[in-house]
């Protein structure tokens, strides 16, 4: 009994009585470090080895036992009471009950967990990963220092840093809307997150703007499959209808069109658009004079210029993203180059394609697309590779 309680000080995994005869139980963890199955749990709760010894134990008497586990059938338990009868048969003589543990834990051979036993195995095997990661210690690879299991998260990549330097850089991504690149920060990780991780590490607040922009980003991308209700206050999307591509209905139970953004007109063509209509009438009656009053007196001189001075703003702004961008060959994403060499890789599809024609590369040499003479982008691979912080011969020298 003083050897056992040496084996498991400091645990409550052993008892026994002082009283005779000496009784008393083990609590024993079987080890399923060995099994080949992914999805056998890492932890089991474990098997409780109950003993009695009777007073000619052990040269005489082997013990008197009982097996108690949650997850193992009646009748599996009395096969492996079987199992330790024969080792007290090949043991006789000797103390036991340490080859009897041994034998639960590293020797039980295959075994099916109960299927009323799943839901207690696995809250056991998540409580025992959190106290056996939390008694370890990791290098962040972010903030680069040793922290202790309790400060960190692993993430399904197996990756693991701790939660302070997650929560900023997370919080510092959604914060500034670029939420497709929240996931693993290890370098060359492609892992996205899960809820459950970004719940473990950001505030409510964090996850739910994360959540709001990962939808409106997804609309927003899948044009062909859904588009944005154009119904005041709604702010929901709806699915694009599979026999008809311009009708979309939203979860709001709203039906529109999706081309001139109207209720929903049947199989009709959409209607000319009166705003603009409205505006070229007004540019006409501001160029030569005639029926200006009259306008200015049916809509409002302030409402017209309002509307005027709108329009010139979005055609400016088209014109500017038109001018200094470049749209994804395969994806249509607009991309903005502010300084690199012209080998393009498109975040959102992966595809890679030249910036300065826009022509997609072939996978197997996609340099080559610089090295064919006599077409605009020969030997232009690091034209502009400096970009506004060039010096002009600095820029020739690498041209």
């Amino acid at each position: 009994m003083e050897a056992l309680a040496a084996i498991y000080a400091d645990t409550p995994a052993f008892t026994f009585t002082d009283t005779k005869p000496t009784s008393g139980s083990i609590a024993v963890e079987v080890d399923t470090s060995d099994t080949t199955d992914s999805a056998q749990p890492k932890y089991l709760p474990p098997i409780h080895l109950h003993f009695v010894l009777p007073a000619l134990y052990p040269l005489v008497d082997g013990p008197r036992i009982s097996l108690e586990c949650s997850w193992l059938s009646t009748k599996s338990l009395a096969m492996i009471e079987k199992q330790l009868g024969e080792i007290w048969r090949v043991e006789g003589g000797m103390c036991v009950l340490d080859s009897y543990a041994n034998h639960l834990r590293h020797e039980l051979g295959s075994f099916t967990i109960g299927v009323s036993s799943l839901p207690e195995v696995t809250a056991y095997n998540e409580r025992r990963v959190e106290e056996v990661f939390g008694m370890q210690t990791f290098l962040c690879m972010i903030c680069m220092e040793r922290q202790s299991g309790r400060h960190c998260v692993e993430l399904g990549c197996t990756h693991v840093h701790c939660v302070q330097c997650l929560r900023e850089y997370w919080g510092m991504l959604i914060d500034e809307g670029s939420v497709w690149m929240v996931r693993c920060p290890h370098p060359g990780c492609p892992q996205p997150i899960t809820e459950d991780e970004m719940g473990r590490v950001l505030d409510r607040e964090r996850v739910r703007r994360y959540g709001e922009l990962s939808e409106q980003r997804r609309v927003d991308m899948d044009s062909t499959h859904c588009a944005w209700c154009p119904r005041e206050g709604c702010g929901r999307w709806g699915a694009r209808d599979r026999l008809n591509d311009k009708l979309c209905i939203c979860s709001c139970g709203y039906a529109f069109c999706v081309c001139c953004r109207r209720v929903w007109h049947g199989t009709s063509f959409c209607a000319i658009d009166s705003r603009m209509q409205v505006l070229e009438e007004y540019r006409r009656a501001l160029e030569d004079g005639v029926g200006l009053e009259a306008m200015q007196k049916r809509y409002g001189k302030a409402v017209l210029e309002s509307m005027l001075e709108r329009e010139e703003k979005e055609s400016e702004s088209l014109r500017f993203i038109e001018t200094v961008t470049r749209a994804c060959p395969t994806c249509g994403v607009r991309i903005v180059k502010a300084y690199g060499c012209n080998h393009i890789r498109c975040t959102q599809c992966n595809s890679h394609f030249c910036y300065l024609c826009g022509e997609l590369f072939g996978r197997a040499d996609p340099l080559a697309h610089f090295r064919v003479a006599g077409t605009g982008c020969y030997l232009k691979l690091l034209e502009g590779v400096l970009g506004d912080q060039a010096d002009p011969e600095e820029e020739d020298d690498l041209v």
